[in-house]
């Protein structure tokens, strides 16, 4: 009896110091919330980067965007505000609110809500492709690199940017969406910009294995403790991503990596594909580059990435290097928040003004100078 009752006693304290941590927790992260609060970005004209500047030297981030930024990787806890929230805009197929951002969809899963623009002969036009990176997924529309460089480079151009960035497009994707609307869109130029699990099958989206080691919780109390508390919901999280650094989950890489030569092999024989459809329509090499919102020098990302840019000089097509940025931008994590990694406005600043620099120096653009 008096073992039962001291084991009774030791589990009642065990629940009792659970419940404690518990209730602490929440109250913390309570009062973190109130006191770490981030407002939505307010759309403002990027200065354009001095001539000559590139990656050397710092780009120029406005104050602002870069206060923002820091700002929103303080919060410990998704403000309510950010959770996906459907809503209704004219002549869009699908619009949501997420992570403050207005998201807009078209029948063919562009970020349309109007429709695409004629061609016009006298506006040289730079069709891009590529994923989510592209689409940007959680960011303002104006503050994608595609925006940025319309606004930059309309100043002294008639040049317009058509973004057909499609969230889970790969390689193979891509190349089907080359061909299907280079001739609708009849573009002067094509940007392809490779997301590192580009590599992958159509289809195949990341950390699709069996999720492992779920916590020891009945899944409708979990549920309701995630869904309810803030101490259940940051608790899930932080879980998560200790599985995740100790390899008991699937991490962004693992997908990437698992059968990667034979990926490289399809990759390779996709950008090949699309330059040559490009080239035997008349029009010039494809311009491809790696983007990457987690560059760090010599990481499996940027191992990756130098694995995908000789794929891109094999293929015929023309590359924007990234080895300067990987060196310059090392272990600085440009996503939007702990809820969305996708890239945020300063990651966008920064590949434009990569993309630009090669723009510029195009002879074919010269005739469509102001």
């Amino acid at each position: 009896m008096r073992r039962l009752q001291s084991s009774l006693a030791n589990t009642l304290l065990v629940v009792i110091s659970i419940a404690v941590f518990f209730a602490g927790l929440e109250t913390f992260l309570r009062i973190w919330a109130v006191t770490h609060k981030v407002e939505i970005a307010i759309a403002q004209p990027v200065p354009v980067p001095a001539p000559g500047s590139d990656l050397a030297s710092e780009i120029p981030i406005p104050p602002a965007v870069a206060a923002l930024a820091a700002s929103r990787q303080q919060l410990l806890t998704m403000p309510q505000s950010w959770a996906r929230t459907p809503t209704k805009i004219p002549g869009a197929a699908r619009a949501d609110h997420w992570q403050g951002a207005l998201e807009v969809y078209n029948a063919d899963g562009f970020r349309w809500a109007k429709p695409i623009p004629a061609k016009r002969s006298d506006v040289y036009r730079v069709m891009v492709v590529g994923d989510s990176l592209t689409w940007g997924d959680g960011l303002a529309e104006e503050w994608r690199f595609s925006n940025l460089l319309e606004q930059w480079m309309g100043k002294d151009y008639r040049i317009e940017f058509i973004n057909l960035g499609h969230e889970g497009y790969q390689s193979e994707d891509v190349l089907g969406e080359i061909r299907k609307f280079t001739p609708i869109l009849q573009p002067n130029m094509v940007l392809y910009a490779i997301c590192l699990n580009d590599f992958l099958p159509s289809g195949q989206g990341q950390y699709q294995t069996l999720e492992k080691y779920g916590f020891p919780l009945p899944m409708n109390v979990k549920d309701f403790l995630i869904k309810n508390t803030l101490a259940g919901a940051y608790l899930n999280e932080v879980y998560d991503g200790a599985l995740r650094r100790l390899h008991l989950r699937a991490d962004f890489f693992d997908d990437i990596l698992d059968n990667f030569r034979g990926y490289q092999t399809r990759f390779t024989r996709d950008l090949t594909s699309m330059n040559k459809f490009l080239v035997d329509a008349g029009l010039p090499r494809l311009v491809a580059m790696v983007v990457d919102q987690y560059p760090f020098y010599g990481g499996k990302g940027h191992q990756i990435a130098r694995i995908a840019e000789k794929a891109v000089i094999s293929s015929g097509a023309d590359l924007i290097p990234t080895e300067d940025y990987y060196r310059r931008y090392s272990g600085q994590a440009m996503n939007i928040s702990r809820w969305e990694g996708h890239p945020n406005e300063i990651a966008n600043i920064i590949w434009s003004n990569m993309i630009l620099r090669k723009l510029e120096a195009r002879d074919d653009l010269r005739a469509f100078k102001r």
